[in-house]
């Protein structure tokens, strides 16, 4: 099986269950609504892996490390006699499969926002 697969299914089994927790019954509408909610979380977690791909929360830190190292005139002179630099080693992160969370994220919300109005409207 590969990760896609693994994703659809645990994500498909869990919006089985969540309806349990949110509404305390099952219904084929809080099923829907259990559906769009992980599709939700799904393309949310893939917007966060883009943003550590990314590298904004490293150029976040290196920026506010760099105002404070300025700042501080303790830390300044420490750096100075220990003839240290503030400058850090440059982590990358790669995740392999994250256009699988958007592609299933994407699914989920689309496909369960059609099939809700269609019930809407039909009833």
């Amino acid at each position: 099986m590969n990760f896609r697969n693994i994703l659809l299914s645990i994500s498909l089994g869990s919006s089985f269950i969540l309806p349990f927790f949110l509404y305390k019954e099952w219904s084929v509408a809080n099923w829907f609504d259990a559906l769009f909610l992980i599709g939700l979380l799904l393309i949310m977690a893939y917007f966060a892996m883009v943003l550590i791909e990314g590298q904004f929360f490293t150029a976040f830190f290196k920026s506010t490390q760099n105002f404070f190292a300025k700042i501080n005139k303790k830390d300044s002179l420490i750096r100075e006699s220990e003839k240290r630099t503030s400058d850090s080693v440059d982590y990358r992160k790669e995740f392999p499969n994250r256009k699988s969370f958007l592609q299933i994220g994407l699914f989920f919300c689309i496909g369960s926002l059609l099939i809700s109005s269609v019930m809407y409207y039909l009833n």
